[in-house]
């Protein structure tokens, strides 16, 4: 991956002014673990190569506004962790506690500090508040909810779905090439391909109620492995994904090996 980010950057000094901003360390990482698993599942290298120039060529049409310039705090949700679920900063019925923002005792800045001492508050505070992780009340800041949510906060959104993809696809990947079930990481699917439209609301309305029940039981096992390690005990970071998918009637681009067969089909039924 290191190679490929090289020659992007050189071919970017060498090339037209792009569009777009330029890609960052985990898109590369995405478009590379994704052509492996198109190679691993077999096919064949320049048909995924006129594939992708299909999908840009595609892809140029949607005008959408560029992402701005709020990068995502990766520490922000494991700060929320900590203020739900630390001893000393919930009370006595396990409510997180209000913060004022500094202070050596109980603050958004001690918080700040547990989680990462190279950390800025001021900034976590500015991004807690513009995801509307946090409110103000009178002199302190409480949570409004147990998540950080990016839905619609543009450029950390942008960021976290490149995260999440790169994500999913090491774990796809992964599995490939595990050599048994026991060294594979866990991934299943439910699916159905009659499900009606006029129940999609209630299987969202069901999928937040227990998969975010499910979520907190997750995030609190991490957090209790965390606090009971060995101090010299090596460390990685792990995350657990869940979503619903859906799949689309109408694909975004047709191969030219599928338009042509639509066409002949057309002529022979216009005979």
């Amino acid at each position: 991956m290191k190679a490929l980010y090289g020659r992007g950057a050189a071919g970017r000094s060498r090339a037209k002014r792009p569009n777009g901003s330029p890609l960052d360390p985990t898109a590369y990482e995405a478009i590379e673990c994704f052509a492996r698993l198109m190679v691993h599942c077999g096919f064949d290298t320049a048909a995924i190569a006129e594939a992708f120039e299909l999908a840009l060529i595609a892809s140029r049409n949607e005008f959408l506004p560029p992402p701005k310039d709020v990068r995502e705090l990766l520490d922000a949700s494991h700060l929320v962790t900590l203020w739900r679920t630390s001893p000393d900063y919930v009370d006595e019925l396990g409510n997180p506690l209000p913060l004022p923002v500094r202070g050596s005792g109980r603050s958004l800045e001690s918080l700040t500090r547990l989680v990462n001492r190279k950390l800025d508050p001021a900034e976590v505070l500015k991004y807690l508040t513009h995801t509307h992780t946090v409110r103000k009340v009178r002199d302190r800041y409480v949570l409004n909810r147990r998540w950080v949510m990016l839905r619609g906060v543009s450029g950390a959104a942008h960021s976290h779905a490149m995260r999440v993809l790169v994500g999913k696809l090491r774990t796809v990947e992964h599995n490939l090439v595990a050599e048994s079930d026991a060294r594979s990481w866990f991934d299943f699917t439910t699916e159905n391909a009659r499900f009606p439209v006029s129940q999609l609301e209630a299987l969202d309305q069901l999928l937040r109620r227990s998969g975010l029940g499910w979520m907190r039981k997750l995030d609190l096992f991490m957090r209790h492995c965390e606090m009971n390690r060995r101090p010299t005990e090596p460390t990685v970071w792990v995350g657990v994904d869940m979503y619903r998918f859906q799949h689309n009637t109408s694909p975004v681009f047709t191969s030219p090996a599928a338009k042509e067969g639509e066409t002949r089909s057309t002529a022979r039924r216009r005979k």
